[in-house]
Parts: C-alpha cells; structure tokens; sequence
C-alpha cells in the first residue's frame, strides 16, 4: 500500500516532471517561433519576392538606440534610449529618397541580427564597449554574406542613385570596401598611410566567399582572451582588407566617392563639414559620409547631434547644403518616378 511518504515523493516526481515538460515545451515553441519567423523574413522580405521588389539588391542601415540624455521626455525621465540625433533622420531618407526605387532598404537594429541570422546568439543588450560595437561589424559582415547588398552608415547624406556605383564597385564579382580617413593609434604600419579601407561602407554579392573569409577572421579576434579596442588602434580590419586587395580578391572604393576626400585627394575632416565654406568635391561623387561616432565624441560638435531638423536644413553649414542639394534632387527624381520605394524595418 501507499503509504503518506511515498505519496509525497511520487507527487513530487509528477510534479518535476510537468514542471519540465511545460518548459521544454515552452522552449520548443519558442524556438519554432523564433525559426517561423525568420523563415518568413527570409521568405518575403529578403529573397527575390515580387512583392518587395524581385532582384532588387539590399542596402543595410543600422541605428544603434542607445541609453543617453540628449533630449528629456520629461523631467522624471532624463534618459532614454530613442536616437535623438535629428540629422540622422534627414540623412537616411537621402538614402532612402535616391535609391528605394532600385534597392530594398532595411533599416536595422541590434535585435535584428537574431531575427536575420539563423545561428546568432550573442545579446547585444548585455556586451558592453568596445565589444557591442566588434560584434555589430560581425553581424553586418554576416547579413551580406547570407543575403548580399550594401552596408551603409545611418549618418551618409547620399546624393546620387547608388545603383550604378553598387554594380561599378562589384567588378569582377567581387566584394568591395571604401576608403575612410585614418585615424588609428601610432605603432601600426597602417598609420603611414593617410587612407585605409573601412567596412563602414561595403558591399558584395550573396555567398561570397571573401566575405566569408573575412567573417572567420573577425570571430577569430573576438576569441581572442584580452580581445579589446586595441582590434581598433591596430587595425586588424584594415590589414586585413588591404591583404585582400593586394591579392585581387577585393575591390577598394576611393574615397573622393562618398566624400572623405576633396577633388585634389586632401581629406574632409569633421570640421571641414560643420564650416560655411563649400566643399570640394569630386564631380562623380556619390555621397557625403559624416563620421557620426566622431559627432557625439567630440564636445565641440555634440550640438550637431541634437540640432533640430529645420535648422539643419536652414543652415549654411557645409554639410547642410549637401543635404539641402540631396533633398531636391532626390524631390525631382520622385517626380518622375511611377515605382514604389521598397523600405523594410525589421
């Protein structure tokens, strides 16, 4: 017979046992969730779906929504984590204004590496600096692996349709980085170099497989034990990408192209574009890249981040008319445009 003992102990057992299949259940479905819903982002979002323009190659913008006081709700709530850098918003519809008639347009942020890439399992939300930043490079390198496109920074005021510089910049079928100026640390050879490639702005085909080449060597750093901002002062990236250009399997985008360089190769530095005199540039540039980190670094440019809209656009600052010139022409194009933009928030 039963006594009161050992049904204590079998209600116990029943008991773990429910207790265990309610969470592995639990677990599996929201496993099978998680799959369903990339499948369905892959599905129709991502891949060639007529819907969401058939053929049209990807261009990547992410926003990094982090914790800081730039602009007050309320007086309770002096911190948030909205973007509060008004420019931003006027920089990536130039984008969005110029190149959603011939590209999808996904705009990104950290939670969408889970969401894009079927094997990702780092959380963002707890890796503090400089590892966030290491692995959102790791995340963006492994998006154009598995889908192909663009990566574009959120602070570029594009000028032009990006279309035949995507397909210029792919020649040969190869992947391709642009030139930034140079800003790492003394002691590297790098250093000697006024330019190096940056993967701020990069792009290749779907599958590649320097990409891929390049996605092995970043998660090498990243297991590195004393893996830190030093990645950055050294350069590793930049060696790495010159290695692969010295060898013909990448292409190098010169910087007069998206505006890091004047049309007699001198650099455009941060204070070039917060002055009133015109800029310099090339006649075949594309766009203008404002070093958007740089912006918020540095105290004596912080009011750029929170300058509102109109008086960015009313400015005579010299990165204001470019956005002035982009707004109109891009205003023209969609004039004479009958196609849809394609934009995506995942």
């Amino acid at each position: 017979m039963f006594t009161s003992k050992s049904i204590g102990q079998y209600a116990l057992f029943f008991s773990v046992i429910i207790v265990t299949s309610y969470v592995g259940n639990y677990f599996i479905n929201s496993l099978e969730s998680k799959n369903d819903d990339y499948e369905l982002i892959k599905k129709y979002l991502l891949n060639d779906s007529p819907l969401y323009g058939f053929n049209r190659p990807k261009i990547w913008i992410h926003s990094k929504y982090e914790i800081n006081a730039r602009k007050w709700r309320d007086f309770q709530s002096r911190n948030t984590t909205d973007l509060n850098q008004p420019y931003l918003h006027l920089t990536i519809q130039t984008i969005i204004n110029h190149c959603g008639n011939d590209f999808n347009v996904c705009l990104i942020d950290d939670d969408s590496f889970a969401k894009l890439i079927p094997t990702w399992d780092i959380h963002l939300e707890t890796v503090p600096e400089p590892f966030k930043s290491h692995y959102r490079n790791l995340g963006m390198l492994q998006l154009l692996y598995h889908y192909g496109g663009m990566v574009l920074p959120n602070s570029l005021v594009c000028l032009k349709n990006l279309h035949p510089f995507y397909l210029e910049s792919l020649a040969g079928g190869k992947p391709f980085v642009c030139e930034n100026n140079n800003h790492i640390s003394s002691g590297n050879s790098t250093k000697k170099l006024r330019f190096v490639p940056d993967i701020s702005i990069m792009g290749c085909k779907k599958n590649d497989a320097t990409i891929k080449d390049m996605i092995e060597y970043v998660k090498k750093l990243n297991r590195k034990p004393h893996f830190s901002s030093d990645i950055d002062f050294r350069g590793d990236i930049s060696k790495w990408c010159i290695n692969a250009i010295e060898h013909g399997k990448m292409n190098i985008v010169l910087g007069e192209k998206i505006g890091v360089k004047t049309s007699k190769k001198k650099s455009i530095e941060l204070e070039e574009l917060m002055e009133e005199n015109d800029l310099d540039l090339a006649h075949d540039v594309v766009a203008v890249y404002i070093p958007a980190d740089e912006v918020l670094r540095r105290p004596k440019y912080q009011w750029f981040a929170v300058l509102p809209r109109e008086q960015i656009i009313g400015s005579n600052l010299a990165i204001s008319k470019c956005i002035r010139k982009s707004i109109m022409d891009s205003g023209d194009d969609f004039n004479k445009s009958t196609t849809i933009p394609s934009v995506i928030s995942i």
